[in-house]
C-alpha cells in the first residue's frame, strides 16, 4: 500500500466495491495514520513499568490488581 500512495486521493485508497458505511468509519480511523512515521533505527518495545527489569508477567500483574487498589484510579478499578 505504501508504494500505491498513502496520501489522499491515493491508489492505496481504491476499492474494488464501493465500501459499506461501517467500512468508511473504519477507514476513517486509519487515516489518522497519515501523519504516522516509522523510525528504522529507533528500537521499538514495549516496556512493562512495574518492573522495568524483569519484564510482564501475568503473577505480577494479578498481584497488582489484587493488592495494590489504592493506586489504582477508581475508574480502572471498576474497570477490573
Amino acid at each position: 500500500m505504501f508504494s500505491l500512495g498513502w496520501e489522499v486521493g491515493g491508489a492505496a485508497w481504491s476499492w474494488r466495491r464501493r465500501l459499506w458505511e461501517w467500512e468508511e468509519e473504519l477507514l476513517g480511523e486509519c487515516r489518522l495514520l497519515l501523519n504516522f512515521v516509522v523510525q528504522t533505527n529507533v528500537i521499538d518495545r514495549w516496556q512493562w513499568l512495574p518492573d522495568t527489569v524483569g519484564g510482564y508477567t501475568v503473577r505480577r500483574a494479578y498481584q497488582i490488581l489484587t493488592t495494590q487498589t489504592d493506586h489504582i484510579g477508581d475508574d480502572i478499578a471498576a474497570l477490573v
